[in-house]
């Protein structure tokens, strides 16, 4: 028989995993992040750094607390980047403990402390670690995204929700009722207020619907206006539409308070257009009022300034300028992906123009329409300078009565459950107009 000579077969070695080589990587990165602090502390009356938070916070226990903080977790992420990289069995147990105990120090350290920026990076690269440990790849690369979103979103919304059930003292601060399980009603005081009359007038339930119908104006407005202008753009030879689109993109880079100015020196009394009508036409009316009773009329019309300024139809022309652009992009998203040739098989088939858009376009297109609508209603609804500077005194909605009683009246509490209110009505608007959608497209 023969026999073959050589080395004997080898097990294949999977390798290192990614989650735990990127894991090793924080945990390296982690380290040299203590030693760099480590560096400093040493070297404070050396090189005179700029203190931050954390060792500001940490100058205020023993000395030798710092060095034994700063040096434990360098070893500790040292030993566990290394453990990792080398495929050490009790690495990953010793990864996933630090990353517990990380996260139950970055939550005492808040507590104590109350600094920020210091509790959040360690939280951050502690919840990381444990997710990289879980090997969940999606949850992986979401987590940066969510933890964004839960500090900077989730969280000062639940700190929101808290004032809002306070009080305001009379000097302006917030304080609790003390805690009766058969009066929790108290602690939504301020949620009844707001449907509740004052001196017999709802006044809040009218700035709230004079917000709404402001919004839904302006929405359909910028509908009708931008529709017909994202299809134009979409019909154009392709090597022009990039050109347009950029066009309409052009008034993102300005200032939207300094665009809202230049409405307000366009429309006020001594502006642009009043000028034209109270001196150019005025003028000309005078020399023809002889000749005709038109004229005569004109003449004595424009006497008197246009009332352009700082009432509702102002309002309404700087948001349709201010949210046009929102409502054209995601409609020509759409529009540029839609089959031209369905309109020529409609076409072909005895489909008129009408009914090919009601029909077919605007169907297709719908996704788009909603998606415009929903970016520029949410804003609107909540619009504060357009309605403050073109709006004046007299046009008040529930973004300058937020502004008011956060900034002016010191009531946080009632503004903290005015923005819920109106973050309910908008979320629960949005909820049932897609479970209408959906139910419609089923049947």
């Amino acid at each position: 028989m023969a026999t073959t000579t050589g080395h004997p077969p080898q097990q294949m070695q999977a390798g290192l995993h990614p989650m735990d080589q990127l894991a090793a990587y924080v945990c390296l990165g982690q380290a040299a992040l203590w030693a760099l602090l480590f560096f400093r502390w040493l070297t404070f009356g050396l090189f005179n750094w700029h203190p931050f938070a954390a060792e500001l916070a940490l100058a205020n226990w023993p000395p030798l607390a710092a060095y034994i903080l700063y040096g434990l977790l360098l070893v500790i992420d040292l030993v566990a980047g290394l453990g990792l990289l080398r495929e050490a069995a009790w690495a990953r147990k010793l990864v996933t403990g630090r990353a517990v105990v990380g996260l139950a120090v970055g939550l005492l350290y808040y507590t104590i402390a109350r600094e920020f920026y210091g509790a959040s990076l360690l939280i951050a690269l502690s919840g990381l670690l444990l997710v990289l440990m879980l090997r969940h790849t999606p949850w992986a690369l979401a987590y940066p995204a969510a933890f964004w979103l839960g500090i900077f979103f989730v969280a000062p919304l639940f700190i929101v929700f808290i004032v809002s059930l306070g009080e305001r003292s009379r000097l302006g601060t917030v304080t609790y009722p003390a805690l009766d399980l058969g009066n929790l009603g108290i602690y939504f005081n301020d949620y009844v207020r707001f449907f509740s009359p004052v001196s017999g007038d709802y006044i809040y339930l009218r700035i709230l619907w004079r917000s709404v119908w402001m919004a839904m104006i302006n929405t359909i407005a910028c509908l009708v206006i931008g529709y017909p202008f994202a299809y134009w753009i979409a019909r154009q030879p392709a090597r022009y539409r990039n050109t347009l689109v950029f066009l309409v993109m052009i008034p993102f880079w300005t200032n939207f308070l300094v665009r809202t100015y230049a409405w307000m020196l366009i429309l006020r009394d001594s502006g642009l257009i009043n000028n034209f009508w109270t001196i150019t036409l005025h003028e000309q009316a005078l020399r023809l009022a002889g000749s005709s009773q038109f004229f005569a009329w004109l003449a004595a019309a424009s006497e008197q300034k246009l009332p352009l300024l700082f009432n509702q139809p102002a309002v309404i022309v700087g948001l349709l300028y201010g949210y046009l652009p929102f409502m054209i992009l995601p409609l020509y998203a759409t529009l540029e992906k839609f089959d031209w040739s369905l309109l020529e098989a409609a076409a072909d088939l005895g489909a008129g123009r009408w009914q090919s858009m009601t029909r077919i376009l605007l169907p297709l297109t719908m996704p788009g329409i909603v998606a415009g609508s929903i970016i520029v209603f949410i804003p609107s609804l909540g619009a504060y300078v357009t309605p403050d500077l073109m709006g004046g005194a007299k046009v008040s909605l529930i973004g300058n009565l937020l502004q008011q009683q956060f900034m002016t009246v010191r009531n946080w509490p009632f503004g903290s459950a005015i923005g819920f209110i109106l973050m309910a009505i908008m979320l629960a608007a949005t909820i049932l107009y897609f479970r209408s959608s959906a139910e419609r497209e089923l049947i």
